[in-house]
């Protein structure tokens, strides 16, 4: 993760900067920031107030904080505690997500004979299974929640194409988006 600290009417020692370097590579830990991770730090003195503004970005995740303290260490940690707060909130809702797809309910209907058009006989079992309700959004948002998920495919309502479409895993490690008519 690349990090980048900027100092506005304070000089940034070298103490601060290993002191604030230091705190924030817990954050590395979290989705793909170790690779992909850009952290800029902006530390801020106004007479007595000492102000710590971060902004973390991925490829898919953007962070913002901002804190105020009288002590320029305590803002850091401050800042630090904000933005793990931040992503583990994140990472706990694709979390729940998942758990909540693993209650699914199979339900077997028999369908009994059926004769159709051309007058043939059959019988028919439909297996059902209970989903949520699909959700809005684009496609990235879609390929990273199913990258996340223990699920092979996912069905979500694309906000690009205002239309309903099908996201799935592939075994050469990409994914298949179906995208419907209608």
């Amino acid at each position: 993760m690349e990090i980048n600290i900027t100092g506005r009417h304070v000089t940034l020692t070298k103490a601060i900067k290993q002191y604030a370097e230091k705190k924030l590579k817990k954050i590395e830990e979290y989705f793909d920031f170790k690779e992909h991770g850009e952290l800029h730090l902006i530390l801020e003195v106004q007479k007595y107030r000492q102000l710590a503004e971060a902004n973390l970005t991925s490829k898919g995740h953007k962070f913002s904080a901002k804190v105020e303290t009288k002590d320029l260490y305590s803002s850091i940690d401050m800042i630090e505690d904000k933005l793990v707060s931040q992503i583990k909130k994140l990472k706990d809702k694709f979390d729940k997500g998942d758990k909540k797809q693993n209650k699914r309910i199979n339900i077997l209907a028999n369908m009994g004979t059926v004769t159709n058009v051309k007058g043939e006989k059959f019988n028919e079992i439909v297996e059902e299974e209970e989903i949520q309700a699909i959700k809005p959004m684009n496609t990235e948002e879609a390929v990273e929640e199913l990258s996340i998920s223990k699920e092979p495919m996912m069905m979500f309502f694309n906000a690009d194409f205002n239309k309903v479409c099908l996201l799935r895993k592939r075994k050469d490690g990409k994914f298949g988006l179906t995208i419907s008519k209608y």
